[in-house]
């Protein structure tokens, strides 16, 4: 069984391109994929009904890929006034009840986060908190398009005192050069300075609304470490 939980070291990172993108890589990769958001915030009401944008996106990605969320949050920051103003209180036990059926009911299972740990799951239990009970590994999106190296450094040293499974960090929207940095010696500098891997880089993608399936799959393929990011030797992308 594969599993992993991406999250992103704060808003806007692209964990909802990066978490469909690897999902839909995998199905095609011949495991079966499911994608669970145990929250799933930004949610939008279409046609009657309240749709989970992250797992709309994973199904524009492959049709194939089973799609599970908990609870759905029309606003994209949750605090205990949002819990009050939509009259949704969540239940970590009913995620850890979703978490168990699901992990039995396919082979590659990718977990979506939100902002970063400190996501709140109830009032006085967050994201760090679930990770720390269901001891699923994490894998960290950053991008550098609204987050500097130092910041990204500072977050995964926060990060490595805390004692968690992380496996690495993907480094989004990363410009194809830099005057702060070699952007070729990223994954040397991070390693360096967290000792934790750089599991992937995707460049910095002008216009996402015309990329294709078929083109953002090949980017993962391409661009990231899917045997590292789930520890696991893939025979379809090992040679012989």
């Amino acid at each position: 069984m594969l599993e992993i939980y991406i999250t992103g070291i704060k808003p806007h990172s692209g964990t909802t391109f990066i978490s469909g993108g690897i999902a839909a890589t995998m199905q095609g990769l011949g495991y079966s994929t499911a994608l669970y958001l145990p929250v799933q915030t930004k949610a939008k009401l279409k046609n009657g009904y309240v749709q989970a944008p992250d797992m709309m996106f994973a199904k524009f990605m492959d049709k194939n890929i089973t799609t599970y969320c908990s609870y759905l949050y029309k606003n994209e920051v949750l605090s205990p006034k949002v819990f009050n103003s939509e009259n949704l209180y969540m239940d970590k036990n009913v995620i850890f009840q979703d978490y168990m059926r699901i992990i039995n009911s396919c082979e590659c299972l990718i977990m979506n986060g939100q902002s970063d740990l400190s996501t709140l799951i109830e009032t006085n239990f967050n994201e760090e908190e679930m990770l720390r009970t269901i001891n699923t590994p994490i894998v960290f999106v950053a991008s550098l398009k609204n987050s500097s190296m130092d910041e990204i450094i500072k977050y995964m040293n926060f990060v490595k005192r805390k004692n968690l499974n992380v496996r690495g960090v993907i480094i989004n929207e990363c410009p194809l050069r830099s005057l702060n940095y070699d952007v070729k010696q990223i994954p040397d500098i991070i390693r360096q300075e967290t000792d934790y891997p750089v599991l992937g880089i995707i460049p910095r993608i002008k216009d996402l609304t015309i990329i294709r399936p078929e083109d953002w799959i090949e980017y993962i393929i391409c661009r990231t470490d899917l045997e590292a990011i789930f520890n696991v030797k893939i025979s379809k992308l090992s040679p012989v």
